[in-house]
């Protein structure tokens, strides 16, 4: 079973690798476009200086693999090296086979989002990262655990963005690349977690049996209950706990609003939901 998963993970991090670089071989670099991070410097220095894209990411990730083998966990850094050395030398080695696409700027955008969202996404199912930002967003919040890794990753990104309008001199570069960054980071989800997200909805109400007999019987839905107490009032009460489909949340709302109108009620994002009963 360990060498399955070793050799479907070696799988998901080539695949992604590979449609990566096509994002960046026949869209990003050849339209001036920056994707953001060290694939946006490396696609800068290719304009500039001719540099292999592949080769001054992997330079610049050099020093960044250092300071990870000191900070974060080693399966993690082993990972995100192997993945850089593939993504990178698949940039390289494509830049000579794979065609360049200069018709309509949108639509190149587009694709190039696609691609790179998905591309990731597959890399990071494998539990690795084609390093750059991620580290440096991991390493950040060694130091500043307040702040989200999103954050970090997106300033870095604006910042990367915000030096193209010196390189190339043209607010359209940063635009087209403000789209892609976006229609990316909607490939990542959508790859990542599907289409229909799930929510967690939180009740804390003193019908605990109304509400839940409703939930399974009405919606089709299972929950798990915690006794707790209430903060304010001292009164006891439970906490009811369930997952479901973001199409099933109104209707939980609007039968805990019909059941017990005093219930306190949060909803709320759940990346991924795995379990005997949830499908």
């Amino acid at each position: 079973m360990k060498i399955k998963n070793m050799l479907w993970d070696s799988l998901l991090i080539i695949t992604g690798s590979a449609v990566f670089s096509i994002s960046v071989n026949m869209f990003s670099a050849p339209n001036n476009i920056v994707q953001g991070g060290l694939t946006g410097i490396g696609t800068m220095a290719n304009y500039l200086f001719s540099l292999p894209i592949g080769t001054v990411i992997l330079m610049l990730n050099i020093p960044l693999f250092g300071l990870a083998l000191k900070y974060l966990r080693l399966k993690f850094v082993i990972r995100t090296v192997i993945s850089t050395l593939v993504f990178t030398a698949l940039i390289d080695l494509g830049a000579y086979v794979i065609p360049e696409y200069k018709g309509d700027m949108l639509l190149g955008c587009i694709f190039c989002g696609m691609l790179s969202g998905t591309g990731l996404a597959l890399v990071f199912l494998a539990g690795a990262t084609t390093g750059g930002t991620d580290i440096i967003a991991m390493l950040v919040r060694r130091k500043r655990p307040d702040v989200s890794m999103g954050s970090i990753m997106l300033f870095a990104d604006m910042a990367v963005i915000g030096l193209s309008f010196l390189v190339y001199r043209e607010i359209e570069s940063i635009m087209y690349a403000v789209i892609v960054i976006f229609i990316s980071a909607k490939a990542i989800d959508f790859v990542l977690y599907g289409r229909d997200h799930t929510k967690l909805i939180f009740i804390i109400t003193a019908k605990k049996e109304t509400l839940l007999s409703a939930i399974l019987l009405e919606i089709g839905r299972g929950a798990s209950v915690l006794p707790v107490t209430g903060g304010y009032t001292g009164k006891d009460k439970s906490l009811i706990l369930c997952a479901a489909k973001k199409t099933q949340i109104r209707e939980i709302l609007r039968l805990t609003a019909h059941k017990d109108p005093e219930a306190f009620t949060v909803v709320c994002d759940a990346g991924q939901v795995v379990g005997e009963g949830f499908g």
